[in-house]
């Protein structure tokens, strides 16, 4: 492969402008093209100085000419634009939702063969999340019993992907990325309080193959505390905790900011004395979601030339992520809260 490569960018809107700007971040040199079926995106490409041969509606019609594909269009789009792709032996980063169901995580897995092929589970390039895997292996925090995320907050909801979908992969596919196990096992429970017809708040418990639990959060009713990088006019949070009997590490992936904090649990009558030891704050600079994008995008490339591991690979965060997603609407389908009344109130 030359120095310089060819990436064709498939779906141009918000989220194709911004991988645009990172591919040449990464790389200023980088050629890209675009395919997308609206003109006026097509439009916006050519204002960035992507050239006219490298414009089509149609992607079929440059993917013979790129070096690497990225699919960055609808949900629905992504299985035949990355099987396009792949069976024109080109290497495919895939936004997420990689697929929409199991079954289409299944071909895409039978038709990947040894063709790289990246899902884009962003957050795991953000320079905090390699200092926490290190923080975890250095045993900063003790063994790892529990992690708790927060991703929610004023922010607009998809048409075409659910809280689930559209936020929940991120924090589903670090938590599983922490672990180093696959989720074994969901429940859920889900508010609908704006709207009989809406889930608004959802609450996932957690799982893991190795024993470990996780509670993740979504929603969009409680504001968060900053305006959210990614999504310019929404306030959200976008937090997590690893648990340790030692300590935690806390991301607030908004702020760029890691907290260590010590511990000492000893067992009492009352259970356990909780004794805090320390606390820091570290502060990641520069980690902006164009920045964060280009790491990513230098992982996949890496592969691509050199044969290196992808950063989520589509057994993660295709198969098993679809089939977390389809498990955890599964049992929103069958939540069955108990309700326990509060007796003695009268006397």
């Amino acid at each position: 492969m030359t120095s310089t490569d060819t990436v064709l960018i498939c779906g141009f809107g918000i989220f194709g402008e911004l991988h645009a700007r990172a591919w040449r971040r990464l790389d200023p040199a980088i050629r890209l093209m675009v395919a997308d079926p609206s003109q006026a995106a097509l439009n916006r490409a050519a204002q960035l100085g992507i050239p006219a041969e490298g414009l089509s509606t149609d992607a079929t019609s440059l993917v013979g000419r790129a070096d690497m594909v990225a699919v960055v269009a609808p949900p629905a789009l992504h299985l035949p634009l990355a099987l396009m792709a792949l069976e024109a032996g080109k290497p495919v980063l895939i936004e997420k939702p990689a697929v929409t169901t199991v079954a289409e995580a299944q071909t895409l897995m039978g038709a990947i063969k040894d063709v790289p092929t990246q899902i884009g589970m962003v957050l795991r390039a953000h320079p905090l999340v390699t200092q926490a895997k290190a923080l975890l292996a250095s045993g900063e925090i003790g063994e790892l019993v529990a992690i708790e995320g927060n991703f929610s907050g004023w922010k607009r909801m998809r048409a075409d992907s659910s809280l689930v979908e559209n936020d929940g992969v991120h924090f589903l596919d670090l938590m599983r990325h922490f672990a180093g196990h696959a989720i074994e096992a969901v429940s859920a429970s889900s508010w609908s309080r704006l709207a009989d017809d809406v889930v608004d708040d959802i609450v996932i418990e957690l799982d893991f193959a190795n024993r470990l639990k996780g509670r993740l959060r979504l929603g969009v009713l409680v504001a968060g505390e900053v305006e959210d990088p990614f999504m310019p006019g929404a306030v959200t949070n976008k937090r997590m905790s690893l648990v340790g009997r030692a300590g935690n590490v806390t991301i607030d992936f908004n702020q760029n900011r890691l907290i260590l904090s010590k511990v000492a649990y000893t067992r009492s009558a009352g259970g356990f004395d909780v004794k805090p030891e320390s606390l820091e704050s570290h502060m990641a600079v520069g980690a902006s979601p164009e920045a964060i994008l280009a790491a990513s995008f230098g992982v996949f490339r890496d592969a691509v030339r050199n044969g290196g591991p992808v950063l989520c690979e589509a057994a993660e965060g295709a198969l098993e992520m679809t089939a977390t997603v389809a498990a955890i609407a599964t049992a929103l389908q069958r939540q069955a809260r108990e309700t326990v009344k509060i007796e003695g109130l009268r006397s």
